[in-house]
């Protein structure tokens, strides 16, 4: 006798989950194209220029006795491990470019396939060194913004974020208040839909937040306000139970709770969020995995850690528990693997169901409390370290040139090594490449 498949939404709409589809990583791919095939001369420019070569010409002489200050690195493309422990920020900022064109071939169409490459208002191309940190960053072009899908939008607004928090979070504490760290969480498998379980995730979040039992707890709390945070991760490497959407919020409260406090207020919370889960169609959540209320030091530990990575790096700490990959742990997937197709799939499903989408969601008033300043995720994007120098412009014809070798991430690694005058001649340098390749056409 053949076993029922569970009774979820593809089951009856016929449309199947990219997770359950793809779980061996073996079905035909046709349907998700990959974009602009590069010429085999394009190819070989862009090894040159983003190789040893190119930084040994945009560097010159080297005096005796120097050290090569990491110059060594292949090609972009090529480097499949960048997702170890960096030595510094800039080869932090080195991974998230190609990263960044991962999600370039896998979303064509939008607005980061284009973020960092197109000039803004026919400016010429700025590059800013920070003095703070030595790193190097662009000035004078279209950002993105989207902290789903871009990563290096992401971790710039989420940098900007954390100090946000950390700023109203040390003000509420020092006029006598405490912030708590309250995670939910939903059953799920891989036989969800992300679409479907994001649809009931808000649904029954907004009947728990209405809950005359859940305002009670609130009030007992001291409830001033809270910043919601919503993360993703994906267990196919692990469990195989699919994709992992949850909440996290900081509560701004009153009230310092013991442990005995703490664990009421969880469980009557918990009845609470097990029956509007129930009635949204998800499931019962267990007590151990569905709830979570944790006292002001977790809450800390939680905020410093956010944002000084490519996403949200509470959810990077998580993987080392159980194997879930966040969005961009799949773009890397696919940087060290092309094959990887479920990877692939994945997170052009999470980029389509997340779209539009707030991150991080302060409740009325709380920003005025604490004087912040309301700034769109796009403001943050574009903006340029206050600390940072203007080293230089790059003309257009020559930002064009830099785009064809695939030079960007290889341009500001060679500004904070060697400087402004080499990556003159590094601009001079993939200017013969590229017409040596035109004389051979």
């Amino acid at each position: 006798m053949k076993k029922k498949s569970p009774a979820n939404d593809w089951t009856r709409s016929g449309a199947r989950p990219v997770s359950y589809v793809l779980m061996n990583n073996t079905t035909d791919m046709q349907s998700v194209s990959r974009t602009r095939h590069k010429s085999a001369q394009i190819s070989a420019i862009s090894q040159n220029a983003t190789g040893q070569c190119a930084q040994a010409a945009a560097r010159g002489p080297r005096p005796a006795g120097e050290r090569r200050a990491g110059l060594e690195a292949g090609p972009l493309g090529t480097n499949a491990k960048l997702r170890a422990t960096f030595e510094n920020p800039m080869a932090r900022r080195v991974e998230r470019f190609a990263l960044q064109s991962v999600a370039r071939d896998i979303l064509p169409d939008s607005r980061t396939a284009k973020c960092l490459r197109i000039r803004a208002y026919d400016k010429d191309v700025e590059v800013w060194k920070s003095k703070e940190h030595g790193t190097a960053s662009y000035g004078g072009l279209q950002t993105c913004g989207s902290v789903w899908t871009c990563p290096i939008c992401a971790a710039k607004i989420a940098e900007r974020r954390r100090l946000e928090i950390q700023d109203a979070m040390a003000q509420h504490r020092a006029q006598g208040g405490e912030v708590h760290l309250l995670t939910l969480t939903t059953p799920h498998t891989r036989f969800d839909v992300l679409e479907a379980l994001l649809e009931r995730q808000s649904k029954a979040l907004q009947a728990f937040l209405r809950d005359k039992s859940v305002k009670k707890v609130f009030k007992e709390m001291g409830h001033q306000g809270q910043i919601r945070a919503w993360e993703g991760t994906h267990g196919r490497k692990a469990t195989n139970n699919g994709w992992h959407p949850h909440f996290h919020f900081l509560q701004f409260v009153l009230v310092k709770g013991d442990a005995a406090q703490l664990m009421d207020w969880k469980t009557r919370l918990y009845l609470r969020w097990d029956a509007y889960c129930q009635k949204a169609g998800l499931g019962s959540p267990s007590f151990a995995h569905g709830i979570d209320l944790q006292d002001g030091q977790q809450a800390s530990n939680y905020v410093s850690k956010w944002g000084l990575e490519d996403e949200m790096t509470k959810a990077h700490i998580k993987k080392g528990k159980v194997g879930g990959e966040t969005p961009f742990d799949l773009l890397r997937a696919v940087l060290a693997d092309k094959e990887d197709k479920q990877a692939f799939a994945l997170f052009a499903e999470f980029a389509r169901c997340f779209k539009g989408k707030r991150q991080l969601s302060w409740s009325n008033g709380l920003k005025a409390r604490f004087n912040q300043v309301e700034k769109e995720d796009q403001e943050l994007a574009a903006e340029i370290e206050d600390s940072a120098e203007l080293l230089g412009q790059i003309l257009p014809d020559q930002w064009r040139d830099v785009l064809k070798v695939k030079a960007r991430a290889t341009n500001l690694k060679i500004t904070t090594s060697a400087g402004w005058p080499a990556v003159q001649k590094f601009l001079t340098f993939i200017v013969g490449l590229m017409t040596t390749v035109i004389q051979h056409t």
